[in-house]
């Protein structure tokens, strides 16, 4: 190979892949946090979980199947990025967990997102200090049957319900306008969009401006 010809075809090598796997090209949806500002604006609050905190520990209460659609929306989130930027792991107890899911309401105090399915309702306590953007977990996600048990529809609310939380206490902290994602407010789709994938995946390459507190 001519030595001339390498710098080119090193440089159209970085330029295609550049290309291909950037996510901030993709179409996607607003997921980061607005908050108010001292002087009357806004603060926009971005948050990923850092490397050094993988995996994301999880635990789900041993109720309604939870912990397999808890390991179910791990593999789920895992799947939408390129390049292990996000991992979770389930855990025995819920006092080394980073995420607890459990079965109820959500408190009617907690800084929350919440989903409204007709067969059973999500919501994910965020647990952020404006006022320092400090973020310390866990995260608390309550998921809430509104049919009886034996409705057929009621586990697949539940199994797409705990994903859509989990996607929340990734860090979109935001709910997709469109219906055809998995993080629409009332969710009807049973996994992620390719707009939920291009989502998080801008939300893991975008620098956060949240602290984790550990």
């Amino acid at each position: 190979m001519s030595r001339r010809l390498l710098p080119w075809i090193l440089l159209a090598l970085a330029t295609s892949c550049g290309d291909s796997t950037s996510p901030l090209r993709a179409d996607a949806y607003e997921w980061r946090l607005f908050v108010p500002a001292g002087g009357g604006g806004t603060d926009t609050l971005a948050f990923a979980w850092p490397g050094a905190s993988l995996p994301v520990k999880i635990w789900a209460e041993d109720t309604l199947d939870l912990p397999a659609y808890a390991a179910n929306g791990i593999t789920t989130w895992q799947d939408q990025f390129l390049y292990a930027e996000f991992r979770g792991q389930m855990v025995p107890d819920s006092n080394d967990a980073d995420i607890i899911i459990v079965a109820g309401q959500l408190p009617a105090t907690a800084r929350a997102l919440r989903s409204m399915a007709r067969e059973c309702e999500g919501g994910t306590d965020v647990p952020l200090d404006p006022s320092t953007m400090i973020l310390t977990p866990p995260f608390h996600i309550y998921i809430d049957p509104r049919l009886e048990d034996d409705v057929p529809a009621l586990e697949s609310c539940l199994n797409f319900t705990t994903a859509h939380e989990l996607g929340h206490a990734l860090g979109i902290f935001q709910h997709s306008p469109d219906p055809n994602d998995l993080m629409y407010s009332d969710p009807v789709v049973t996994a992620p969009s390719t707009r939920d994938r291009n989502t998080v995946n801008r939300a893991y390459h975008t620098p956060t401006t949240i602290q984790l507190s550990r």
